[in-house]
């Protein structure tokens, strides 16, 4: 199925802080953070919660709430670390309800996929491989704790990719009717925007959530990096992308949230927004006026054979140039043979074949490689400094990319729907007792 290949690129595994369900649990196992003493005021062994047979103690709390300080990037103090136990705990909840689902379906993660998990972490911290133990360490952090979410986060994955996305279905006729609305505004603003979604599951958190989001706000005002912060608190799907929707329509959004981007310049917070999901807060990343789908977003893969010459070469010897590279080309057809020909000539070629957008080239070749075929080698062209030679190995027209992308938004906003309704079913069906 299409859908389960697109889910490997829809949901993916980023930095320290891994996405994380952050939802919250039912009305009568809410608890006011007042109620909180300061974590290191509590027994490092005295239990915070039971989950069916599971005991979560504060001890794997402080260790929870000491890692997402550090991976966030929030201050490290009392008054912080209060005001997260609240949340913390209820990711802890949430986090066992998972991991034990996943286990009656005998659904485990390998040292294969652990290790492939880490080095994408080492990789997009830009920390040496295999170090990523001593980095944890180095900032007095607990391996297990970090290992413990990693390992929480796959589990889930691999559950939402067998449980879920099977049972997702993305119409032809629902990613036209998306494509129609983007052609009907053409001429509107768009905004590429970064997301945070802190839900709100019963009434009476509203305030809870609420002081939480506005902390948040008050964060990412100061200097922290919003994909930290969608990567360890946002229930959004995107979280795992740090919370990135990619470029939304004017008008798309609730009124509420239209409104608020509206006011702001990129690279701006919006204050908490209040939602039938819960609050979202949003950050621009940038703006453009929005075009329809257009054949310059084409990508065409190329193999080109590049002849310098001389400002002063003859005109006869330009023609002749030309005439042996076209008569050596001349029954060719397909990449592979015009690759050993192009080294042959003398232009040396990258392993495979380069990528360009075609409104990206210059006038003379967007022309040609707009109208070339697949496989055939293009006629020559002169510029100032050499002549050209194009063949396209392969071509992915605009619509067809668009389409992609669409069905990606759908497949992500479905995605995170399912999810947070079998969440919510395992933990209405959950013995949870909350012991602080």
């Amino acid at each position: 199925m299409q859908l389960e290949k697109n889910y490997t690129k829809v949901i993916q595994i980023s930095l320290v802080g891994l996405n994380k369900s952050l939802l919250l649990i039912p009305m009568a196992l809410i608890f006011l953070m007042s109620n909180f003493e300061p974590i290191q005021a509590q027994k490092v062994n005295q239990i915070a919660a039971i989950v069916n047979d599971k005991v979560i103690s504060t001890f794997d709390l402080q260790e929870r709430i000491q890692l997402i300080i550090f991976s966030a990037g929030l201050p490290n103090n009392d008054k912080q670390k209060r005001s997260l136990a609240p949340q913390v705990l209820r990711d802890l909840i949430d986090e066992t309800l998972k991991n034990e689902e996943a286990e009656r379906l005998n659904i485990s993660v390998t040292n294969k996929e652990m290790n492939s998990a880490l080095s994408r972490i080492e990789k997009l911290n830009n920390i040496p491989q295999g170090s990523f133990n001593d980095m944890i360490k180095s900032n007095g952090i607990s391996a297990k704790a970090a290992l413990s979410q990693i390992s929480a986060s796959i589990i889930w994955q691999k559950f939402i990719g067998r449980r879920v996305v099977p049972t997702i279905e993305i119409s032809e006729e629902e990613v036209e009717k998306v494509i129609k609305r983007i052609d009907s505004v053409k001429g509107k603003i768009q905004y590429h925007i970064n997301e945070v979604l802190l839900p709100i599951d019963e009434i009476s958190q509203k305030q809870t959530i609420s002081d939480l989001a506005n902390r948040l706000v008050e964060q990412i005002r100061n200097g922290t990096d919003i994909k930290k912060i969608a990567r360890q608190f946002s229930t959004s799907a995107s979280a795992a992308i740090g919370g990135d929707i990619g470029w939304i329509q004017e008008g798309e959004l609730n009124d509420n949230a239209n409104q608020a981007i509206n006011k702001l310049k990129v690279g701006e917070v919006t204050n908490p927004i209040l939602t039938q999901d819960g609050y979202l807060i949003l950050q621009i990343k940038n703006k453009r006026k929005l075009k329809s789908i257009e054949n310059d977003d084409t990508i065409v893969s190329l193999r080109q054979i590049i002849k310098t010459i001389d400002k002063k070469t003859s005109n006869n010897y330009l023609n002749s140039a030309i005439k042996e590279i076209e008569k050596s080309l001349k029954d060719v057809v397909g990449c592979r043979k015009f690759n050993k020909i192009a080294k042959k000539i003398g232009t040396p070629q990258p392993r495979k074949p380069s990528r360009y957008r075609l409104g990206d080239l210059n006038e003379k070749l967007r022309i040609i490689a707009a109208n070339l075929e697949i496989g055939i080698p293009s006629k020559a062209v002169l510029n100032e400094n050499n002549i050209q030679i194009i063949m396209i190995c392969e071509r992915q027209d605009s619509e067809d990319l668009e389409k992609n992308k669409i069905r990606n938004t759908l497949l992500r906003q479905r995605i995170d729907m399912l999810s947070r309704r079998y969440l919510r079913d395992l933990r209405q069906s959950a013995f949870i007792d909350l012991r602080i």
